[in-house]
């Protein structure tokens, strides 16, 4: 990083290299973080359709034997 005498500052290659690598890391930590969110998400809708297919056939089941 490099000031110029009018006060402005000037960045190096190097200086644009960390910070692509800092955004590509937070990036890839909220993109990871999503989709174990999203893949835990849809593991819980699965157990809910299948809690509910076994309750629709219980109910189905007591329904058949009442008169």
């Amino acid at each position: 990083m490099t000031r110029e005498a009018d006060n402005t500052v000037k960045l190096s290659l190097r200086d644009w290299l960390a910070i692509g690598a800092l955004a590509l890391t937070i990036m890839g930590s909220v993109l990871g973080a999503f989709l174990h969110h999203d893949r835990l998400l849809m593991q819980l809708v699965t157990q809910q359709q299948a809690a509910n297919s076994r309750l629709d056939k219980i109910e189905s089941k007591l329904e058949r034997r009442l008169p």
